[in-house]
């Protein structure tokens, strides 16, 4: 039969050095995600750039709102969250800082895919999580908003190869009146 292996227990030396050892992972962790969150709001400072407001993008259970703020686009990540027997929306402002977080309370919103404004919504700055769900879905979202500009595109390709067609429609009307 194995006997099981004594542990020795720790001096109380051993137990302050490791909770200090600890206490200062737990602060190079939060020192490091505060500079990853501040590299992903620079990101999402220049993704809003690539968007118009009033665009929503929803991917992987996570909207994104892009909205106006004094001029400037700024965005909002949407999730819906169960309550008692429903659901309701968080929203995280991702750029925008305060101003966006205020103006977020009574922005319009994509309808199909947000509540009401007013003072009710859910609304707060990005945390560390917030902006790594942002950066995980950025490919996608990148990928929404050049299909977004294709398109945009080839609607005004249209729309000149019509602009076109008309011109040369008055011009062969103008050329029939000056004959007649």
């Amino acid at each position: 039969m194995i006997e099981p292996m004594s542990a020795r227990q720790p001096t109380p030396e051993e137990i302050e050095r490791a909770l200090a050892s600890a206490r200062q992972l737990q602060t190079e962790v939060a020192r490091r995600e505060r500079a990853v969150a501040r590299k992903v709001q620079t990101l999402a400072r220049a993704f809003a750039v690539l968007v118009e407001p009033g665009e929503h993008f929803h991917r992987v259970g996570v909207g994104l709102h892009a909205f106006e703020v004094g001029g400037t686009t700024c965005l909002a990540a949407a999730y819906l969250e169960t309550v008692d027997d429903g659901y309701r929306y968080r929203y995280a402002v991702l750029c925008g800082g305060e101003a966006a977080k205020r103006a977020l309370r009574t922005a319009p919103l994509d309808p199909g895919d947000s509540d009401e404004p007013g003072a009710g919504r859910r609304v707060a700055l990005a945390a560390y999580a917030d902006y790594d769900d942002f950066l995980d879905r950025l490919p996608r979202y990148l990928g929404d908003v050049e299909r977004s500009v294709q398109t945009r595109s080839a609607e005004l390709d249209h729309a000149e190869g019509q602009i076109q067609q008309a011109r040369g429609r008055l011009a062969a009307a103008r050329r029939g009146c000056s004959r007649a």
